[in-house]
């Protein structure tokens, strides 16, 4: 059941993905739309609100991680799920991120230049960078809900991936975006790298502890035996 569901989501996703780009390829040949549709303005708000979301995610998956969960599974769980949510509704934004680029009147990109990293008509590397971050979301989504059919090492290595995304979405977002010349979003841009550095710092400290606390009891343990 729970694969069907997961299936069920990537069926459902894409199809609404290729419908929109038909859409948009439609309003491209025909010029239906009028000028002064807000296609940039729309862009900016997608690519900010995925941002936001895929914050959001990796913040509670970070937390989720945190030895302070043991024994507490189904509060645990819920946490994942949200964890999940986020990411997959961010994921699914990202997409929609680019699309409205093909009829931009200011900057018209083709479907090839979208598709392709660094073929952007207009700051290439940086339009790159987010198409290779939008690949990588999408790579780690999908290795998430196959995590069952892979070794959990494995898993573990490809979802570590998130945080060079996470990265990669931030620099693309503040050098990339018109936006970030606005205090507000740059505040929201500085607040979100400092929040995942430091939960990263508290979860490692966290195991650090744990380790240590259960490496001394078996010192103890080994030296009690000898006595």
């Amino acid at each position: 059941m729970e694969h069907k569901h997961k299936l069920l989501k990537w069926t459902i996703g894409l199809a609404l993905i290729l419908v929109i780009c038909f859409f948009i390829e439609l309003a491209h040949r025909t010029n239906i739309l009028p000028a002064s549709t807000p296609t940039w303005l729309t862009v900016r708000v997608l690519g900010i609100t995925a941002y936001v979301l895929l914050f959001f995610g990796i913040c509670l998956g970070i937390t989720a991680g945190m030895p302070i969960w043991k024994g507490r599974k189904p509060a645990r769980d819920l946490l994942l799920s949200i964890h999940f949510f986020f990411n997959t509704t961010g994921v699914f934004v990202a997409m929609l991120h680019p699309l409205l680029l093909v009829i931009d009147p200011y900057v018209p990109f083709s479907w090839m230049q979208l598709l392709i990293p660094f073929t952007a008509p207009r700051e290439p590397f940086l339009y790159g960078l987010g198409t290779l971050t939008l690949y990588g979301l999408l790579f780690v989504l999908l290795t998430t809900d196959l995590k069952k059919k892979m070794p959990v090492k494995l898993w573990k290595s490809f979802h570590l991936i998130s945080y060079i995304l996470f990265l990669l979405a931030l620099t693309h977002g503040i050098m990339g975006g018109t936006d970030s010349s606005n205090i507000i979003i740059f505040s929201m841009y500085v607040v979100t790298f400092v929040s995942v550095l430091a939960l990263m710092i508290v979860q490692i400290q966290m195991v650090s502890a744990l380790k240590k606390k259960a490496l001394n009891k078996q010192h103890l343990t080994e030296h009690n035996i000898r006595q």
